[in-house]
């Protein structure tokens, strides 16, 4: 696979909502160009084991995509806030590293790095609401749960991009995509 050319086709036609699937589409753009080409652990004490080569952050991202797929109709998320929870799944690591450099290891509080991307291209009323880029904002930010802070999670879809992110990094876990 062409990870230049890959920017999640499939998972972002899950997104309903044509104006969270333009905006999605547009954060990719402006994705730090590392993003497609690194592995999914800095050190090669997480993820699995086929996520330790050039490009095994956009399979840990495409898992991760899977999982918040599945949750969401576990836990009955539907509309706008399913959107949401898979919009987050896809951004949630682009600012691993850094930004917009590549430290070369992950970076403490990565998910607020986040906002540095869109800042970069667009005014909220553009796109998206607030409201909508505030929610997707705050499951970015607190994706890694109490391995990072701040770990305040108040509502489901923020747990649900969570859990999808800590179930996809383990090791026994073998989630096909």
């Amino acid at each position: 696979m062409d990870l230049v050319k890959y920017r999640f086709e499939n998972e972002i036609n899950l997104i309903n909502d044509i104006s969270i699937k333009g905006f999605v589409q547009k954060c990719i753009v402006h994705a730090p160009d590392y993003f497609w080409y690194i592995t999914s652990s800095s050190t090669g004490k997480y993820h699995p084991k086929d996520e330790h080569v050039p490009g095994g952050l956009v399979l840990h991202t495409r898992r991760v995509v899977k999982v918040a797929e599945d949750f969401c109709r576990s836990f009955n998320i539907t509309g706008i806030d399913r959107d949401c929870v898979i919009a987050a799944a896809i951004m949630h690591d682009f600012c691993k590293n850094g930004y917009p450099d590549n430290s070369g290891y992950t970076i403490a509080n990565h998910g607020g790095l986040w906002n540095n991307i869109v800042s970069k291209f667009m005014k909220v009323s553009d796109m998206i609401s607030n409201i909508t880029l505030q929610k997707i904002s705050r499951m970015i930010v607190c994706h890694m749960g109490r391995f990072d802070a701040p770990f305040i999670v108040l509502d489901r879809p923020e747990i649900v991009v969570q859990l999808a992110d800590y179930i996809a990094s383990r090791n026994y876990i073998n989630i096909e995509v």
